[in-house]
């Protein structure tokens, strides 16, 4: 049986078809998350939930870079990057969430300590003749 010949003018067509199709398969390819990425996903969701966004954006921000940086990393087979990345994304979430909480409970305490002040003055007020 012979060989189908390709005319030597076609070989370059030919050639980059095959690249473009075997990179295209490649770049299309789902990147399947890990468990670690699912938590780190969870742990930047909390941290929007609580208010990370505005109150702690630096770090929640961060978070979200390094999940996307991860999820490349994970694209391209460079499993221990993104496994590191990933971690990363994950404390730096957990950081944005407390640090939220933290700004939030300091607005709480300045108010609490608003209404005593307002309850002190109230009350020697009351109590002078």
């Amino acid at each position: 049986m012979s060989r189908p010949v390709i005319p030597r003018n076609r070989r370059p067509v030919y050639g980059a078809m095959l690249i473009a199709a075997a990179l295209g398969a490649c770049a299309s390819a789902p990147v399947a998350p890990t468990p670690a990425m699912t938590k780190a996903e969870a742990a930047i969701d909390q941290a929007r939930k609580s208010g990370a966004e505005q109150l702690a954006s630096d770090s929640f921000r961060n978070a979200e870079s390094e999940l996307a940086a991860a999820k490349s990393a994970s694209a391209n087979h460079s499993d221990r990057l993104a496994a590191d990345l990933v971690d990363e994304a994950s404390a730096d979430a957990r950081l944005a969430d407390l640090q939220s909480q933290a700004v939030k409970a300091s607005k709480a305490a300045a108010e609490v300590d608003k209404s005593i002040r307002t309850l002190e003055v109230e009350s020697a007020r009351v109590k002078s003749p």
